[in-house]
């Protein structure tokens, strides 16, 4: 069974990670572009702006999951009829094309409000309401408590080991 982390590691992880993607931006507006592993749209490169939007997009589905869980509220994200190969694509698509219209200083604006927000809520949590069920249901193996379910919305898509939970901008970045 998978460790499913305690909020402090768990909000280590996140800030370690997102870490990661805010060094990427820094050396990329150095003139240095990192290189990206995994394309979430298709087998093409991918650019970093497209990137940052990625997972700013799938950050603040997580921020909404976690912060529907904590009213007893299950999100739409975790109805399993979401949780197909073609509505993942449809999301990435559908989120990384509105997000280029954006200036990418915004883009990265965003980046950084929304990972601050995800690190805030997530040690924000009543720990008693950390390890104990939920009063629904998700889709995923994992326990179905608030811990259970931030292991299952943090496991990046492209990790094919599915071990790099909280590491979704790290495996992007191939580290």
């Amino acid at each position: 069974m998978p460790d499913y982390m305690d909020q402090d590691t768990a909000c280590q992880a996140l800030t370690t990670d997102r870490d990661h993607l805010l060094a990427a931006i820094e050396a990329d507006l150095g003139g240095t572009p990192p290189e990206i592993h995994h394309n979430p749209l298709r087998p093409e490169p991918i650019s970093l702006t497209d990137l940052v939007i990625h997972v700013s997009m799938w950050d603040e589905i997580v921020l909404a999951v976690l912060t529907e869980a904590q009213a007893g509220r299950a999100h739409w994200y975790v109805d399993p009829r979401w949780e197909t190969r073609d509505c993942g694509r449809a999301l990435n698509a559908g989120g990384v094309a509105a997000g280029r219209l954006l200036p990418p200083e915004l883009v990265h604006d965003r980046f950084r409000t929304v990972r601050d927000a995800l690190i805030t809520a997530t040690a924000s949590v009543d720990p008693g309401l950390w390890h104990k069920d939920l009063p629904f249901r998700h889709s995923g193996e994992e326990p179905q408590t608030l811990s259970g379910l931030c292991y299952k919305v943090n496991m990046p898509e492209a990790d094919p080991t599915q071990s790099k939970v909280y590491q979704h901008a790290s495996v992007h970045l191939g580290r």
